[in-house]
């Protein structure tokens, strides 16, 4: 398999678990009563919207993530989530069981002893950067020897895991911030822009080793 081809398979990985991830959680909050304002599919210049039924969906370029927004705009006030109709455990569903099919994906395509081992050891994956070349280019390899079913249960294991961390932008900080959810305090904020000022020099330092590791 040549780079471009890993490339494009990689950014398919990429795709598919972010939009399973944002079709997952709009539909576990339609189903317990907070329907969706937006479901926006990548990062980028919007390639293509539509709107289905209440929900406006658009497509983007970059792979790296998606969002679902529950922010409703009021006439004179400032937007409000429709998370907070819910109760608090609801809440907490919405945002922890889309990364939990996430996880059944990759029992899926791992077997399930497999996909635990690698969700589990995914949570030290931010603190151990001089393992990371390794790890990319077992990744990679993967890939040029179309072994995807593998590739997509271990990227789903690991980004289930990266985003169940106790940061106030992932999922696992949103959980353990629910009982500020309708006023979150100062030192959360400052917690998210510390939290912010260490994610940027290591999500740079992926792509580097990643754009090392195709050229």
């Amino acid at each position: 398999m040549d780079r471009l081809s890993q490339l494009l398979w990689l950014w398919m990985l990429f795709f598919a678990v972010n939009a399973l991830w944002a079709l997952a959680q709009a539909a576990v909050a339609s189903t317990l009563g907070a329907r969706p304002v937006s479901v926006v599919l990548g990062y980028g210049p919007t390639l293509l919207s539509a709107r289905l039924g209440s929900i406006l969906w658009a497509f983007r370029p970059l792979a790296l993530g998606s969002a679902v927004s529950f922010d409703e705009p009021v006439e004179g006030a400032p937007a409000q989530s429709r998370l907070l109709q819910l109760s608090p455990p609801l809440h907490a569903a919405v945002i922890l069981l889309p990364w939990a099919v996430q996880v059944a994906i990759a029992m899926a395509c791992l077997g399930p002893t497999e996909a635990l081992r690698q969700f589990a050891s995914g949570f030290a994956v931010p603190f151990e950067p001089s393992l990371l070349p390794g790890r990319v280019e077992r990744f990679l390899a993967l890939l040029r020897d179309g072994d995807l079913l593998r590739a997509w249960g271990l990227m789903s294991a690991k980004l289930a895991a990266l985003n169940l961390l106790p940061l106030p932008a992932l999922a696992g900080g949103t959980f353990l911030l629910l009982p500020w959810r309708k006023g979150y305090p100062v030192w959360a904020g400052l917690l998210g822009i510390l939290g912010l000022l260490a994610a940027v020099p290591w999500v740079l330092y992926v792509l580097y080793v990643v754009i090392k590791a195709l050229v």
